[in-house]
This record gives structure tokens, C-alpha cells and sequence, in this order.
């Protein structure tokens, strides 16, 4: 059995979960990042203690920890590099976890985990090259290349929430103008509402409180036609992102997951035919679009993959490495 942790900016989640992907046991407690860095590290090497002992209980052996964090990561220094949502920078998180446990840990970025979970075990199962896209207050995404997880040169790859696809659009987060995040994420369908709303338009929209995408999509389902047009602009923008990945990597599937994922078929029937529209005649027939199967536990089952890969490449040096103490 291995130990996957999804390390996220309100919760840190664990799993204890077996070789075929099941989830044998979960724990969850809050991240509380103001903190700080060792205290989150804390907060996570509990976890890890007591999915440790639940396994031991069972009389089976833990080889490793799988780490998905929000963030860049420096795999073979165990450092984050980069964590916005934890205020983080060059943060030794293996260094402080190997205080608590001497167990090999792999970290990677967490749309990445996501991704391997779901081709695992998820909506990717069987899939070869897939491509995962999640969708929520940001966007975020994960590439499996030829069946194996790809991180880029320094594990940086699958930033689909910051590719252009309007330079005259909206300001990112990024300093750029017209990212995909801009365009389609909740946060920007959110945007758009208040900005219907501030001109004056018709909608039911004008009466929620605290307004979510949710309300968007339901008020869109009901016939309001603002909420119908801005689900639309959404599902062209993330159509046209689709379809440059299509022609880039020509993956067998795209799995698309987060919380707007849920919406149906009143983003997914305009999201398609956007996609296909842009797609290449070649590789739009071998592709196809559906929702993400294992919501918020993807991410500790990606987690346990990235264990589970080396001990099934029966990498030894590389778990031996990993086990080591970095003081």
C-alpha cells in the first residue's frame, strides 16, 4: 500500500490506497498555510503516521509517499519552488517531512496527479495520450504522453490556464493579458455575471447572493439568457484552447474536471464543437471530451501512482535516493 497526499491551499488530504488504485482508508485536516511552511509539514506528517499505521495494522508495507502539491516543484531536491495558494517559495518540504519519516517521497505538481489518477483509475482509464484540464477558480492541467506522466524540463508543463488566447483580453494573475484562465474559469464566468449586471441587463442573476458558477450554469438551465450567453462565450474560449491541444499533442482523450466539470451538457455540446471546429480533421476523430470521474479524490490516487511507477520500474535507486535524509 502506498500513502498519496493532495497538499491543497484550505486542505491537506491522504489516502491509503492499494495497487490496483483503491482507496483503502482517507483522512483530511486543514492547511492552515498562515502557519507556516514546517507547521504545514506537520500538519501533513500526521497524516502520513497515522495512514502509516492503518497499513501496518493490515500487516502491509508503505515504500513510498506521492505528494501533489499547488505548485513547481523541484522533484530531485524535494523543494516547492513555487506555491501561490500556500504563499510558499523554495520551500525544503522533504526535508521537513524526513524529520517525521524516512519513507522515499515524490512530489509533483497537483493538476499533474490529478491527471495520473484519472487515467489510472478515472475517466482516463485505458487512455494513452491524455490530456486533463481542470477547471474551477483557476485552470489548471496535466499531460500523459505515450502513458507516463510528463512534467516537462523542469516540471513545468501542462500550464494550460496561462496560454493566450486573447492578447487583447482580460488581466491574469500572470501579468499576461487573455490567458484561457481569464476567459473560461469560474472566477471569470463570475466576472462576467457582475459586469452584466453592472450594465444593467436582464437577470435572474442580479438576485444571488455570493454568485458561483453553479448559479450561472442552473440560471443558464432555466432559460436566463445572460447566463446562457456567458456559459457560451466560456465554452467557446475553453473550445478553442481544446482545439490547440488536440492539434499540438493529438491525445485519444481529454478529460476535463473541477468543479465546472459538472455543469453537463450545456457547457459540454458547445464545448465539442468548438473544439472540433478548431481541431484538425485528423486528429479531431480520434479524440474524445468527457468529464472527470474521480472529483477530489484524483489527486491522492495520482499521488500513490507516482510511488507506484517506481516500484513497478523497479527503480530501487531511485526510491533509495528518496529515502535519504536531506538535512
Amino acid at each position: 500500500m502506498v500513502i498519496g497526499i493532495d497538499l491543497g491551499g484550505t486542505n491537506i488530504k491522504g489516502a491509503l490506497v492499494d495497487g490496483e488504485g483503491a482507496i483503502i482508508a482517507k483522512l483530511e485536516t486543514a492547511t492552515r498555510a498562515n502557519a507556516g511552511p514546517e507547521a504545514v509539514a506537520g500538519r501533513i506528517s500526521g497524516i502520513i503516521t497515522d495512514l502509516e499505521a492503518m497499513a501496518n495494522d493490515r500487516e502491509r508495507r508503505v515504500p513510498g509517499i506521492g505528494i501533489g502539491v499547488p505548485g513547481q516543484s523541484d522533484q530531485a531536491q524535494g523543494t516547492v519552488i513555487f506555491a501561490p495558494n500556500l504563499h510558499w517559495h523554495n520551500v525544503p518540504l522533504v526535508k521537513y517531512l524526513h524529520r517525521i519519516t524516512r519513507l522515499p517521497i515524490f512530489l509533483e505538481n497537483d493538476a499533474n496527479v490529478a491527471a495520473l489518477g484519472e487515467q489510472w483509475r478515472g475517466a482516463g482509464r485505458g487512455s494513452v495520450n491524455m490530456v486533463m484540464i481542470t477547471v474551477g477558480t483557476g485552470i489548471g492541467g496535466g499531460l500523459i504522453l505515450n502513458g507516463r506522466l510528463y512534467s516537462g524540463t523542469n516540471g513545468s508543463a501542462g500550464e494550460v490556464g496561462h496560454t493566450v488566447i486573447d492578447p487583447d483580453g482580460p488581466q491574469c494573475s500572470c501579468g499576461r493579458r487573455g490567458c484561457l484562465e481569464t476567459l473560461t474559469s469560474a472566477t471569470a464566468m463570475v466576472r462576467m455575471a457582475q459586469e452584466a449586471i453592472d450594465r444593467g441587463e436582464e437577470t435572474d442573476l442580479v438576485r444571488v447572493e455570493n454568485l458561483e458558477a453553479k448559479d450561472i450554469f442552473m440560471s443558464a438551465e432555466a432559460g436566463d439568457k445572460t447566463a446562457r450567453e456567458i456559459v457560451n462565450k466560456a465554452a467557446y474560449f475553453l473550445g478553442i484552447g481544446l482545439g490547440n491541444l488536440i492539434n499540438i499533442f493529438n491525445p485519444d482523450t481529454i478529460v476535463i474536471g473541477g468543479g465546472v466539470s459538472k455543469a453537463g451538457d450545456i457547457l459540454f455540446k458547445p464545448l465539442r464543437r468548438t473544439a472540433m471546429e478548431q481541431a484538425l480533421d485528423a486528429p479531431a476523430a480520434v479524440v474524445r471530451i468527457i468529464p472527470a470521474e474521480l472529483g477530489n479524490d484524483a489527486g491522492c490516487i495520482g499521488a500513490a501512482k507516482l510511488v507506484f511507477q517506481a516500484v513497478e520500474s523497479q527503480d530501487h535507486y531511485s526510491l533509495h535516493r528518496k529515502g535519504e535524509i536531506r538535512d
